[in-house]
């Protein structure tokens, strides 16, 4: 899903916060030429500016509209817009609207001790994180194996770590002090928001709660 992207983008991707720091992949804009703003990369993964990617580019609206025009049949399972506090076994879970955690709840993603348990979550529209949700990865649970599939945009909100990688219809922005633990690919926009520290630690899920 990822590649070598930790942030991909058509249009443009915007640093507008105090620190952001890409961990372990790099950020891309095709076929736009915007990358605005200060970044860092870290941790000796490799990382750079891409703006000759339209491979990746093709790869990221045929992977969206076939996760979101799949025909999952009696897979998946129906899910509440709203999810915080809830606990998820592997699967694929589906809103047909949005998916929506509320403030300071955490959402356990529980592997059931299977040898690579997998996670996507599909919304019909958008994905909001409110300020400071969490997620306990537990009983073999990786960030790596974890999808977020949305109809347009995702919203993270201040001091939120989301494990996983996001797809998007539209845009994707971070609140101050998010983290995700994955890929955030878009298909307008990505904006690192003001007045913090951003990160994307790519797949990288060792800050999360793990049982």
């Amino acid at each position: 899903m990822c590649g070598n992207f930790a942030v991909h983008a058509p249009t443009t991707v915007t640093f507008a916060c105090v620190k952001s720091t890409i961990q372990d992949g790099d950020v891309g804009v095709y076929p736009g030429t915007s990358i605005t703003g200060s970044h860092l990369f870290v941790n000796g993964g490799g990382g750079g500016i891409v703006l000759n990617s339209p491979a990746f580019a093709d790869h990221v609206v045929d992977s969206h509209a076939s996760a979101m025009e799949g025909n999952y049949g009696t897979s998946e399972t129906a899910i509440e817009i709203e999810i915080g506090g809830m606990t998820f076994l592997p699967g694929i879970y589906l809103s047909g609207s949005a998916i929506n955690f509320a403030h300071s709840n955490v959402v356990t993603l529980d592997g059931n001790n299977e040898a690579n348990p997998e996670f996507t979550f599909i919304a019909g529209s958008t994905l909001v994180t409110a300020a400071d949700t969490n997620f306990d990865l537990k009983n073999g649970a990786k960030a790596e194996n974890v999808a977020w599939v949305l109809g347009t945009a995702a919203t993270l909100g201040a001091r939120s770590h989301v494990p996983g990688s996001i797809m998007a219809g539209t845009a994707i922005t971070f609140g101050t002090n998010s983290k995700l633990y994955g890929c955030a690919l878009a298909q307008s926009a990505v904006t690192f928001g003001s007045g913090g520290s951003v990160a994307i630690d790519h797949y990288e899920d060792d800050a999360l709660i793990t049982v």
